[in-house]
């Protein structure tokens, strides 16, 4: 593998092709996991950041009412969720975030177990796909060991983890590895941001969002669609147990980049 920078996306390429785990037979995940980490080399330093993250400055999702009910944005050294059906904009929100972090130099992991990453989304959302790693495990025990072993690499600051439905299978349902995973996200200073149709990580999260459906908004003739608006409540508040129980509903635009 050449030594350049293998977490890149490129539009263009085909699904099969995008990512450096999606050509992989599953059994083969974790070993090209790890050739990846070693082909970039000095590009990634192991082991914790320098410093304490559990202070710092919060990841900002650049959702304005979205930011003020965290406090500033999600911890940067910790596990949290966002939880909602389909088309509730979990996604939305997601890469938000992933923008925001990309767009200001950092590099971001997208676990994809539900299959549904879609770059040209992502792009629309304002993420720099150049410094985002695409990630499609095929199995529920594989999908976390790729998030523990992202947690593990300082290169990663951001790493998302989208289940989708994935919650059925059997693996992501031990609350053994949502503890793990939470420590070791908090140990090296990551932030691990998990997606599912509902909360999975209970009281190894740090933050927990909620998010319910609400009707697309559209215009009148031509019909058009102006934008989604979502409903987000903090469930979960580790640091401020206070706060949790509020609700903001959002209004995205559908052009909207993240800013």
């Amino acid at each position: 593998m050449p030594p350049g920078p293998p977490h890149r996306l490129a539009r263009a390429r085909p699904a099969s092709d995008a990512s450096p785990a999606a050509s992989a037979a599953p059994a083969d995940r974790a070993a090209r996991l790890d050739a990846l980490v070693r082909a970039l080399g000095s590009q990634l330093r192991r082991g914790p950041a320098a410093g304490d993250a559990s202070g710092a400055a919060p990841w900002p999702t650049g959702l304005t009412e979205v930011d003020a009910l965290l406090g500033g944005g999600l911890p940067r050294a910790g596990l949290s969720e966002i939880a909602g059906p389909a088309s509730s904009g979990r996604t939305s929100v997601a890469l938000a975030l992933v923008a925001r972090a990309t767009r200001a130099g950092h590099c971001a992991a997208w676990i994809d177990a539900a299959d549904a990453f879609d770059p040209i989304s992502a792009d629309d959302a304002g993420a720099a796909l150049e410094r985002v790693l695409w990630a499609r495990p095929r199995a529920g025990d594989e999908t976390l060991r790729i998030a523990a072993r992202l947690l593990e690499t300082d290169g990663f600051p951001l790493v998302v983890l989208d289940l989708g439905l994935a919650p059925a299978r059997g693996a992501v349902r031990d609350p053994n590895a949502w503890r793990r995973l939470a420590r070791a996200a908090q140990a090296a200073a990551r932030a691990l941001v998990v997606l599912a149709d509902e909360r999975v990580a209970g009281s190894a999260a740090d933050v927990a969002l909620a998010l319910a459906r609400h009707p697309a908004r559209w215009s009148e003739a031509p019909t058009l669609l102006e934008g989604l608006e979502l409903e987000v409540a903090l469930v979960r508040h580790r640091t401020a147990p206070a706060a949790a129980g509020r609700g903001v509903r959002v209004r995205t635009p559908r052009d909207e980049r993240a800013a």
